[in-house]
């Protein structure tokens, strides 16, 4: 097994600085990911800001996740104040752009599932409610779906302790 060396143009980053891939949605593709160098004292909230600028996505609703060691979404950087450095960011890692705002702390979004059968075709019916505290226009949350749709759940940041 070798080493591969790249040379690329422009200054070396410092001792103080990260030097990071980031891409857009949790199904990272070769050659899609982008490079950027921070700070390592920068909040997670302006690396955000400033791979949003990079990529050129609009909007505030967004939030970074750190991919894990199978190449898959990891947890969420719920801290958005605390420094790249705190949340034991490092050089070479990668930050993978998540659309969706992350809930305030000590807030939870969590959907809740229920089944009741249906008439007498025998189909069931599925309701969905947000607990989040904003109900919609109707005021009502409800959703029809099939039996055994696949639902993919998400992690929530945990409440500070």
């Amino acid at each position: 097994m070798g080493s591969s060396l790249g040379l690329c143009p422009g200054k070396a980053p410092t001792p103080s600085q990260l030097f990071l891939f980031f891409t857009v949605g949790s199904d990272v593709q070769p050659g899609t990911e982008m490079e950027i160098i921070v700070e390592e004292t920068m909040s997670a909230r302006d690396c955000l800001k400033l791979m949003l600028e990079k990529s050129g996505l609009p909007g505030d609703t967004w939030h970074l996740r750190k991919m894990d060691w199978c190449y898959e979404a990891g947890e969420p950087l719920c801290e958005e104040d605390a420094s790249l450095k705190e949340l034991t960011i490092c050089s070479g890692d990668t930050l993978l752009l998540i659309e969706g705002k992350l809930p305030l702390p000590g807030f939870l979004k969590v959907p809740i599932w229920w089944y009741q059968p249906g008439g007498p075709s025998g189909h069931w019916k599925s309701h969905q409610d947000q607990v989040d505290g904003t109900p919609s226009p109707s005021g009502v949350w409800t959703a029809t779906s099939t039996q055994g749709e696949n639902r993919t759940w998400q992690p929530v940041c945990p409440k500070e302790k």
